[in-house]
């Protein structure tokens, strides 16, 4: 079985499904709740191990209880987790989530900096690809730079231009970007292919002198929460196994995975219906 890793981001989730936004002074019921891992990294991770891939989860927790409670919730999925925060009195970000028939409300705690820079090489080597999101910068920047030498294709989740990237994006192969990804100036990517996602939109692809578009299975959305980490895993997972090879037909089963999670609630219960 291939084996593939992530790197960046992982948070812990209250999502709160609720008929309507809360004015002021109101309060409202929530029909249901739910306290999970999310992130982009980690919600990767957890796709490709969903889809039958090995992977391994490389971010930062830390020593605290909400760490913790985030590591337990990964045991149980399989997917390996590399703390590379932990013995650190680090807290991971803790996000609030409304999920209203309309579209979602985020407030977020973003966390501290973290003391985290280095990933050891032995954590790599067995890996058939890397997805870095850019979040944790300076570990992402050091976990491809060691997937290259180790000649481990690196994959990059460009949800929103993030100050940095441009130390990151010279060491990835092929990149997958979100409409919201503005960089302040022009990213010359050359031969490598990339593609731009536009929620239920069609795909642009550049790849090898290709350029066209992949469409994306019109679906009766019932959540699109964690949707685009769902594209990038399945994507991750297609890498390792077949390579990047062929650009296209990883991002088609990647559409068709995000497709499938959007009939269900939150990120993770697509699973269940495989």
């Amino acid at each position: 079985m291939s084996r593939v890793a992530t790197c960046g981001l992982t948070t812990l989730d209250l999502v709160q499904y609720v008929d309507h936004l809360p004015g002021p002074d109101e309060k409202v019921q929530a029909h249901e709740a739910r306290l999970e891992f999310g992130g982009p990294a980690a919600n990767a991770a957890f796709t490709a191990r969903a889809l039958g891939v090995r992977s391994r989860l490389i971010t930062c927790l830390g020593a605290g209880p909400l760490g913790a409670a985030i590591t337990g919730q990964l045991a149980d999925t399989g997917v390996e987790v590399v703390d590379a925060a932990a013995g650190h009195e680090w807290q991971p970000p803790l996000s609030s989530v409304a999920v209203t028939d309309a579209g979602r409300a985020v407030i977020s705690v973003n966390a501290a900096a973290s003391p985290a820079t280095r990933v050891s090489a032995a954590v790599l080597t067995d890996c058939a690809a890397l997805l870095v999101d850019g979040h944790h910068l300076a570990l992402c920047i050091d976990a491809a730079a060691t997937a290259r030498l180790a000649g481990v294709p690196v994959l990059l989740d460009g949800g929103s231009w993030k100050t940095g990237l441009e130390r990151l994006i010279p060491l990835v192969d092929a990149a997958v970007l979100s409409a919201d990804f503005r960089p302040p100036e022009p990213i010359e990517w050359g031969s490598r292919a990339f593609a731009v996602t536009h929620g239920h939109h069609a795909i642009e692809v550049i790849s090898d002198g290709f350029q066209g578009s992949v469409e994306v299975e019109p679906v009766a959305a019932a959540d699109t929460l964690g949707a685009g980490d769902v594209f990038h895993g399945a994507w991750l997972a297609h890498v390792g196994r077949f390579g990047l090879d062929d650009f296209v037909a990883g991002l088609r089963f990647a559409a068709r995975i995000a497709s499938l999670s959007c009939r269900y609630p939150g990120a993770h219960e697509w699973a269940q219906h495989l």
